[in-house]
């Protein structure tokens, strides 16, 4: 009975021998397994680590590039501005000058119509002139110097009868030009003088009694018949 005890006993110690073995065992190889399992995690976050990093690298390169080209930008932007303020100040002056172009323009069709109508003025009383020429030309023909001396009178206002005698006289500028008048004008109205169209060199016509004369300029009086 003894016996079969102490075999009892021995299988039991086995038993428990092999048990904290195993127990032993599976503890070495848990820890085994989570050390390789572990190693290989930490290696695989070294490896992603290293990849972070590089591409953190390339990033930056990338940033340094992007920031290079916003400086050449910005520099590009502000020589535009520069370049388009310029054209704006041109444009400016540019106006201005078509302004003042516009009002040069004004002033010279102005112009042009005073001087079209001055020119024809002028043109109506050549043709007056160049009338009384002829009318001058038609009557001088007829006209015979009377044997008397021609007489000066100077400018001023004289009275026929009394300063000259009446008669019929051909008036000549003895230089220079002036308005030549009898009666106030009613009677004689003329501008007498020379190298112009628009004086008369000489004129005819009958002085009466009592006729008033005023002249601005010395002139000849010749008798006529």
């Amino acid at each position: 009975m003894k016996w079969e005890l102490s075999i009892v006993k021995r299988k039991w110690i086995y038993l428990s021998l092999i048990g904290l073995v195993l127990v032993a065992v599976s503890a070495f190889s848990a820890h085994a397994i989570g050390f390789n399992k572990a190693s290989v995690l930490l290696k695989d976050k070294k490896v992603v680590a290293r990849e972070i990093d590089g591409e953190i690298k390339e990033w930056k390169k990338e940033l340094e590039s992007i920031e290079k080209n916003v400086e050449a930008m910005e520099e590009e932007k502000s020589n535009k501005q520069a370049e388009l303020d310029g054209l704006l100040i041109q444009v400016d002056e540019a106006s201005e000058l078509i302004s003042q172009k516009d009002a040069i323009q004004k002033e010279l069709d102005e112009l042009g119509v005073q001087v079209k109508g001055q020119k024809d003025e002028l043109k109506k009383l050549s043709g007056e002139i160049a009338n009384k020429q002829n009318e001058l030309d038609s009557l001088n023909k007829g006209i015979l110097v009377k044997k008397k001396e021609p007489r000066t009178l100077v400018a001023g206002v004289f009275i026929a009868g009394k300063d000259i005698a009446p008669g019929r006289y051909k008036v000549e500028p003895v230089n220079g030009f002036g308005n030549y008048f009898v009666n106030g004008g009613s009677k004689v109205n003329i501008i007498l003088g020379r190298g112009d169209d628009l004086f008369l060199p000489e004129y005819v016509f009958e002085l009466d009694e009592g006729d008033e004369i005023e002249a601005t300029l010395s002139v000849k009086y010749t008798l006529v018949e």
